[in-house]
């Protein structure tokens, strides 16, 4: 009984995304990047790795793609002006996204309101 929910929980780790699997090291290593680079995108609020009871940090794959998209970005010649133009432009595209979205669950509404 002991061992299926050790391996239940084992199984649950492997297949969360959030789950905090791995060192900083091995994630330098795995991403190409030093651990310099994930420490400046943890002081920049992108990643918020867990921490283990000894206070080093413990990085999830949800937080590794991010930083490997963060790192693609900048190799391919992205700026800090052009990746403040494309956060304004992504702005900009989810406050028309949520106008949309209220006006159709506006009209979802009225016409729930009409069939009662």
């Amino acid at each position: 009984m002991t061992e299926n929910r050790t391996t239940s929980r084992a199984s649950r780790a492997f297949d969360d995304a959030d789950y905090p699997a791995y060192t900083m090291g091995r994630a330098a290593e795995m991403l190409g990047v030093t651990p310099d680079f994930l420490r400046s995108l943890d002081a920049a609020g992108l990643l918020a790795p867990e921490r283990s009871d000894g206070g080093h940090r413990r990085y999830s794959r949800t937080e590794l793609t991010l930083a490997a998209r963060v790192r693609e970005l900048l190799d391919a010649g992205h700026t800090v002006l052009s990746a403040a133009c494309r956060i304004a432009e992504l702005e900009r595209d989810l406050a028309a996204a949520r106008a949309r979205l209220a006006e159709l669950d506006s009209g979802h509404d009225r016409d729930q309101h009409g069939r009662r």
